[in-house]
């Protein structure tokens, strides 16, 4: 009975060796290899004044007709308002870019800016590493 305690031992040292080394190597293995980004995107991202429908309108139509400019030229993949669920009033907008430049074009040519509509904007690059193909 001694002998196989020691057997026993024994051998689940020796498997939990092997384990151990072959789960290090492929940790290893799975932390080096290179896996390319499926697109970098950039996100622009507005704060809206809290009265928003009662002062956007004189500055709504060309807010959308610059986007769907930079939508038909593949520049912007979409955009829209933000807020809470169920939201009555919109607190902010978000758009997605495809490059830094048309963000920040986007930005300096919006009406809803200059109109005191946006209260403050930023723009972060997302990198997206899963999407539905």
């Amino acid at each position: 009975m001694f002998g196989v305690s020691l057997l026993s031992r024994s051998t689940v040292v020796a498997f939990l060796s092997h384990q151990t080394t072959r789960t290090t190597t492929q940790s290893i293995r799975s932390f080096s290899q290179t896996i390319p980004l499926a697109a970098t995107n950039y996100l622009l991202k507005y704060e809206y004044i809290p009265d928003v429908l009662e002062k956007r309108d004189p500055y709504r139509e060309g807010h959308l007709n610059l986007a769907k400019k930079l939508i038909a030229e593949n520049k912007c993949l979409s955009g829209g308002p933000t807020g809470e669920p169920n939201m009555e009033v919109p607190t902010g907008a978000l758009f997605i870019f495809t490059d830094l430049e048309s963000a920040e074009l986007f930005v300096k040519e919006d009406p809803y800016v200059d109109g005191g509509i946006v209260t403050s904007h930023s723009i972060e690059e997302w990198n997206v590493v899963v999407q539905k193909e």
